[in-house]
């Protein structure tokens, strides 16, 4: 299922599909009677690269999925019995400060961790990090982010590492094994927002009780659009390509 999903993710947007666009247009181009064909894809091409790139088009991909829940509230963090932090990608490899062991989060995760250490801070309370070796990788997500909890002030024994898995319905059915051994009821989810909506659909259909706690928001929720936001922005694209994997992941968790 994860692969079927990234291998038409890919397919949908990527840089790839540019490149057999741009192909098929060298190959038109070289042939008379197709000239007017590869001139009209040409401007196709052309065409969904501006508007995947600007930032009102990309809005209309990721709000939908961020406004599906709302940050928790400080008065709801006493309702759960743990945190749990989904994994989000990391870089196994790149070198840390101060001599510690090389990994380090992607951006996305960063936000996840530090919003872990957040809430741990004002209403202490166990933290399950639910994410293992991601693909072609030797070190699970889970024991990169929990140096960092511990560096942020965390103490050791308040993390539990699952690093056993690679999917988000896997994070849901380990993170669950967990907490009946601990005989934890409910969680506090937290995740990125736009990954939020597909993270509570597979939780709850684990029997998982959780609490959004969405953050890392990529949207700005301006009021207005200024001329700015119509200029091409390469992280407007990859924003676009998130919530499309988001909805192709939503759209196979629903049929299965």
């Amino acid at each position: 299922m994860f692969i079927i999903q990234k291998i038409i993710s890919n397919i949908l947007i990527s840089p790839g599909i540019f490149i057999i666009a741009l192909l098929l247009i060298l190959f038109l181009s070289y042939r008379i009677k197709y000239h007017k064909l590869g001139k009209s894809l040409l401007i196709i091409v052309i065409i969904f690269t501006y508007l995947f790139s600007i930032e009102p088009i990309k809005d209309l991909f990721v709000q939908p999925l961020e406004k599906k829940y709302a940050p928790i509230k400080r008065t709801q963090l006493k309702d759960a019995d743990v945190y749990i932090v989904l994994g989000g990608g990391i870089y196994d490899n790149a070198p840390t400060s101060l001599g510690g062991d090389t990994g380090v989060p992607t951006t996305h995760a960063l936000t996840r961790v530090i919003e872990g250490v957040k809430l741990y801070k004002n209403n202490p309370k166990k933290i399950i990090i639910s994410g293992g070796i991601v693909y072609g990788g030797t070190k699970s997500e889970g024991s990169v982010y929990k140096k960092i909890m511990v560096d942020l002030g965390v103490p050791s024994e308040d993390i539990i590492v699952e690093g056993r898995s690679k999917t988000t319905e896997e994070n849901a059915k380990f993170s669950k094994e967990i907490m009946k051994k601990l005989e934890y009821k409910r969680a506090i989810l937290i995740t990125s927002a736009t990954h939020m909506k597909r993270a509570v659909y597979i939780f709850e259909k684990n029997d998982v009780e959780v609490i959004p706690n969405p953050t890392g928001y990529i949207s700005r929720y301006v009021e207005e659009y200024g001329i700015e936001s119509y200029f091409p922005n390469s992280d407007n694209f990859m924003s676009i390509r998130a919530a499309i994997w988001e909805y192709i992941g939503l759209f196979f968790y629903s049929i299965k």
